[in-house]
């Protein structure tokens, strides 16, 4: 499993804006504090939006803000809205032909399970504690 660049990015953009959850902060602000080019903080920013992670406001005084509280908002969330859900096996997610007769299967779900619920259980409050 590997975590994509848009999946670390976004985990810290979401960061940032929960360090600043009662202000609507522009792209710019974002993109100057974590380094990453506008261009790719609004394709990131544009994901976490349509995934319901975040909310806009247009305007002078508008930007992006949380959608709901830190605590509420899981890393597992955040990536899989960027795609970077858990993959460990295809047959983990998708049909396998083997599946029936496969003696590692049971040993690719738990693996994923695992990560899965250790990615639900780190809340967006949690990284910036």
């Amino acid at each position: 499993m590997k975590i994509s660049t848009k999946g670390r990015y976004a985990v810290r953009i979401m960061a940032d804006l929960a360090r600043n959850c009662d202000d609507y902060i522009s792209i710019s602000e974002v993109s100057q504090r974590q380094n990453i080019t506008i261009k790719y903080c609004e394709q990131i920013i544009a994901l976490l939006s349509k995934g319901g992670l975040l909310e806009s406001m247009r305007g002078t005084k508008g930007g992006y803000k949380l959608s709901k509280k830190a605590s509420e908002i899981s890393v597992r969330e955040i990536l899989e809205v960027t795609g970077d859900g858990v993959k460990i096996a295809t047959c983990t997610y998708d049909k396998c032909d083997r599946v029936q007769n496969c003696d590692a299967v049971g040993t690719w779900v738990r693996l994923t399970n695992l990560i899965n619920d250790y990615l639900n259980n780190i809340k967006l409050s949690d990284l910036i504690k």
